[in-house]
């Protein structure tokens, strides 16, 4: 694993560059609604940790976000790093797509790969879970449908997830999903969901519960293979308008 202090290393060039760079990913993590307006950004310990640089270059991409509008500082108990209601289109147009461009071409063999981890995951909890676990994915199910508030959204995806890999009762296959979600995340480890997303997890949230629940092992797997597709058109759909 690369050193997290490395970037103290560098020459300042190549400081400046790994600033920017990360400044850059976290633009376009809010282009793709990773973090909607009003969330609060991971704090710069834990964005060090995700992204494995050093916290001067977490500070200084956050500087260099802020001054573009999109994220504001907050002070006291309750306070941090906020995202604004500014739309990244006109504080940085082009930098999401830019960033997307790289990435996609790697990720799209990724998500394959991706999607058979968690096509395994729904099956396996399929056949383990017990009832108290499927009672609490049902409750979870419901309100993840009943929300329209894309934070909301995707605090309750995380969980239902969550439960989901608690029924598969394996912790190999939790590390590796975690570990997935990250590399599929632009390292932020939040799944991108813009207003916009939220009809299609709808639906095949309730056809992956559904299964779970009556140990269709098979439809489980197949479904949420479909499932992990949605963070791959997201991107798709930020970088040329493809249909979610």
């Amino acid at each position: 694993m690369p050193d997290p202090s490395r970037t103290d290393m560098r020459s300042p060039h190549s400081a400046h560059s790994a600033t920017q760079e990360l400044a850059d990913r976290i633009v376009t993590a809010i282009a793709i609604g990773a973090y909607s307006p009003g969330d609060r950004l991971p704090a710069e310990r834990d964005l060090a940790e995700r992204q494995r640089v050093s916290r001067v270059t977490v500070r200084g991409a956050l500087k260099i976000v802020g001054e573009l509008g999109l994220i504001e500082s907050r002070r006291g108990r309750d306070g941090g790093t906020f995202v604004t209601f500014k739309r990244v289109d006109d504080a940085s147009p082009d930098t999401a797509q830019r960033i997307l461009g790289q990435e996609l071409p790697q990720l799209r063999d990724f998500f394959d790969y991706r999607c058979l981890v968690e096509g395994l995951v729904a099956r396996t909890a399929a056949e383990r879970h017990d009832s108290a676990q499927a009672e609490r994915l049902r409750a979870l199910l419901e309100a993840f449908c009943e929300t329209n508030d894309a934070s909301i959204a995707r605090e309750l995806d995380g969980q239902l997830h969550d439960c989901i890999m608690d029924m598969a009762d394996n912790h190999h296959l939790v590390a590796q999903s975690r570990q997935l979600t990250a590399r599929a995340t632009l390292g932020f480890g939040s799944e991108p969901y813009p207003v916009e997303s939220l009809p299609r997890a709808r639906k095949e949230h309730r056809a992956l519960v559904q299964a779970i629940l009556d140990r269709h092992e098979g439809d489980a797997f197949r479904i949420a293979q479909h499932h992990f597709t949605l963070t791959l058109a997201i991107m798709e759909h930020s970088l040329d308008g493809r249909p979610l």
